[in-house]
């Protein structure tokens, strides 16, 4: 006797499981679950051996424990599956609507009967474990009538962001594993709605999916670990019937171009990426070793190009920050980039929290000064900046040039520190003032910040445009027109402009750096253009004034502040001028690069390596210096010139994701392609020929390397995904067997495809396990 474990009054012992403990979990943390009963893998060894008083001795425990009257689900409960790296989807049998003692007692032969499948053991054998290892419990749970079923995810599979997932159908579950349904959907980031089923396709109440996801979140969080559940209402009560961790799902790289597209907008040359990027990730990763310690991160740890476009890794800025306790998503929100109404999770401290305590000390104590360090450290670095050569670089040899630009390079580095620890610290500042102006029914972007503080003004170019416009303006008609008429040159010599050309070659000469991208040195700057800022003044059209603002004595008249508002309000003026100031200063000195890699480009010209000196900017730094040095491979150089312009030409105009999960490039959706869209449930992108398969007569027809297209996926195929190189499914949601499967085997797949068995055998196409789309090749 004994053989059998009543899941929800007791805690199991491990012979109950996985499935079995996980649940009583569940119960322990204030879950309800339905009435549960375990039978131990004591009874599943003595079924091995043939044990003839099994059969007696379990059917007199399943008579004292069930109840005649009501139907059971009979599921394994087995010591491997459900883990962390594998789930063993579908593997085992699972017996519904099971009512009576030998209608029990059968279920749960078919269930241990499953375990000697051979489908078993090829899945054990592709995951190196010894048939012997398989133990087997089974749960035995009583059923909750369903209205509606689904399932229910705290990190999504496919990307592993911490988006939470809910997927629903009508009536039993089993719709959505096994016979390929396809769900309604739901998508929740932070209390933001990334996807949401509309009343047109559902009256399934929103509260319910709300309480749902509510719930996922508090299991997570308990748990310690991302979960999938499934779960069952049944007019009155939410149930949690499973839950397990989420398999295959890994820790992938997130790039993000939320703030990149910012700070390096549009298409960035090779030169520009491998000089810019570890200038300016080296001093990011400064800060977090201010923080946290040495980590061991590298500047290109943190950064990514895709097409040629910037990404930085916010999946590894979020594992760290997470491991301190503070929100994944900390920079986003100094830097303002999350969506607006997306919750902002708060500070949690962890053990390594407080490991980190005597770094994080000083790095308050040293940022609590760091305006007064930035003052003093900014006109310095002005005068170095100012006083850097740039001019007449052609009598210079090619190692003095690339000599010249790594001190540049060291000066900037200092330069970048408050570039971007300034910023950083503005926009914590402008936080913390935004939620005291909020208490006070303000909104931040109508408060005037900078109100009485003109000294700001003289850093906008457009200050000085409009007054030069109006100094144009005042001219006499006839000189106007003939200075629109004239070369600059001639311009430069019209004494009838009086001190006119005098003032402009002051403004040339302050704001000559700027161009459409400071942080793009082979963009033509100002300096270089002279007539178009000529143009730009003769043309300027003042900007309409804005409406009034609420000003700071505009509160004080409604109020006292209090102490905080007033420190607050004081640091993110304070920081706003600084941010100004640090950011002409780098703009300036960064632009400075462009120089001497122009004088190295006219110098390998003369060589015979390149064509014009503006190829050098298709070429990476440590190419550069090989050049420099002899090292470089000159035979292939023209090409590698001409492939990067042929690229940058062809990508030029592409819809780029904003998000990008895992390091694959994703596919670029050429004009001549067809598209079919379904839900992205495995990562990954693949192209390959179409083999459509309806049923096992169709099985031989797969080979290697073949685009498996499917009405849907049932255990039995599962021999199919070893040679699948993607797998495209009609219908399904991300805990249908097709969708479990491909990420275990981490092959792309997209369900929900709308007839996508319509496909001709021998199809091309490249199935994009990011967006949900396959491509038709013609």
């Amino acid at each position: 006797m004994g053989l059998i474990i009543d899941v929800t009054k007791r805690k199991p012992p491990a012979s109950v499981g996985n499935k079995a403990i996980n649940l009583r979990r569940l119960a322990d943390i204030g879950m309800k679950i339905p009435q549960t009963y375990a039978i131990k893998w004591d009874a599943y060894q003595r079924y091995l051996k043939d044990d003839d008083r099994l059969v007696n001795e379990l059917r007199a425990e399943i008579a004292e424990t069930i109840d005649p009257g009501k139907t059971y689900a009979v599921r394994s409960s087995a010591n491997i599956e459900d883990s962390m790296d594998r789930s063993f989807a579908g593997q085992f049998k699972s017996v519904l609507h099971v009512q009576g003692v030998d209608g029990v007692l059968q279920a749960v032969w078919a269930v241990w009967s499953s375990a000697q499948a051979p489908v078993v053991k090829t899945y054990l054998e592709r995951h190196n474990i010894p048939t012997s290892e398989l133990a087997m419990a089974v749960i035995v749970q009583e059923m909750v009538k369903p209205i509606l079923s689904g399932v229910a995810l705290s990190r999504n599979p496919v990307t592993g962001g911490d988006d939470i997932v809910v997927e629903a159908v009508k009536g039993e579950g089993t719709q959505l594993v096994q016979s390929g349904t396809t769900p309604l959907r739901w998508v929740n980031k932070k209390g933001y709605w990334m996807e949401k089923a509309n009343g047109e396709e559902t009256d399934i109440p929103l509260s319910l999916i709300e309480e749902v996801i509510s719930g996922t979140r508090v299991i997570a969080q308990k748990l310690r670990h991302p979960v999938d559940l499934e779960w069952v209402y049944d007019g009155s009560n939410l149930y949690w019937v499973q839950v397990r961790a989420i398999t295959a799902s890994g820790n992938r790289n997130v790039y993000s171009n939320y703030i990149p597209r910012e700070m390096l907008p549009g298409m960035i040359k090779p030169l520009i990426f491998s000089v810019n990027i570890p200038l300016v990730n080296s001093i990011w990763i400064r800060w977090i070793s201010e923080i946290t310690g040495d980590l061991g991160l590298k500047p290109e740890d943190l950064a990514k190009s895709f097409y040629y476009r910037v990404y930085f890794n916010m999946g590894a800025l979020g594992d760290i920050f997470e491991g301190l306790g503070f929100p994944r998503d900390s920079v986003e929100m100094i830097m303002g980039s999350l969506p607006r109404g997306a919750v902002k999770h708060s500070f949690k401290p962890s053990f390594k929290t407080f490991t980190r305590l005597p770094w994080l000390t000083w790095f308050m104590l040293d940022k609590w000064n760091f305006g007064s360090k930035m003052r003093r450290a900014l006109p310095t670095l002005k005068e170095r900046v100012k006083a850097t050569p740039y001019l007449n670089l052609d009598g210079w040899s090619e190692s003095d040039l690339l000599a010249a630009v790594d001190r540049h390079y060291e000066l900037m580095r200092e330069v970048a520190y408050y570039n971007v620890i300034g910023p950083l610290l503005m926009g914590m500042y402008n936080n913390m003032l935004k939620a005291q102006l909020g208490k006070r029914g303000v909104e931040f972007g109508n408060f005037d910040l900078m109100e009485g503080m003109d000294e700001i003004a003289e850093y906008d170019p457009a200050t000085h445009l409009r007054r030069l416009h109006a100094q144009f303006c005042a001219l006499p008609p006839e000189v106007q027109e003939k200075m629109r008429s004239v070369s600059y040159a001639e311009f430069q010599r019209m004494t009838e402009a009086g001190d006119f050309p005098q003032k402009l070659a002051q403004l040339i000469e302050e704001f000559g750096h700027l161009s459409d991208n400071g942080n793009d040195f082979s963009a033509v700057p100002w300096r270089e253009q002279p007539e178009m800022i000529l143009r730009l003044v003769m043309d300027f059209a003042p900007k309409r004034e804005e409406g009034k603002k609420v000003r700071l004595s505009d509160l004080k008249s409604s109020g006292r502040l209090s102490r905080a508002f007033q420190f607050f309000y004081k640091r993110a003026r304070e920081f706003r001028l600084l941010r100004e100031q640090v950011s002409g200063l780098y703009t300036h000195g960064y632009g400075l690069f462009r120089y001497y890699f122009l004088a190295l480009g006219r110098q390998f010209v003369r060589r015979g390596l390149m064509d014009a000196s503006e190829d050098i900017f298709y070429l990476t730094f440590s190419q550069v210096r090989d050049l420099v040095n002899e090292k470089q491979p000159i035979e292939d150089l023209r090409g590698e010139i001409a492939r990067h312009k042929a690229d940058m030409e062809r990508y030029r105009d592409i819809l780029i994701p904003t998000v990008i999960y895992g390091d694959e490039i994703p596919p670029v959706r050429e004009p001549n392609m067809d598209v079919m869209s379904g839900i992205a449930t495995s990562i990954g992108h693949y192209t390959g020929k179409v083999k459509v398969v309806k049923g096992i007569q169709d099985f031989q027809k797969v080979k290697h390397g073949d685009v498996l297209v499917v009405p849907y996926s049932d255990v039995g195929w599962t021999p199919l995904f070893a040679r699948a190189g993607a797998v495209v499914a009609e219908s399904g949601g991300l805990l249908s067997h097709s969708s479990i499967v491909a990420r275990e085997y981490n092959i792309p797949a997209v369900v929900s495809v709308e007839g996508a068995t319509l496909l001709p055998d021998e199809t091309i196409v490249t199935v994009d396990g990011h967006k949900g789309e396959v491509l038709i090749h013609k």
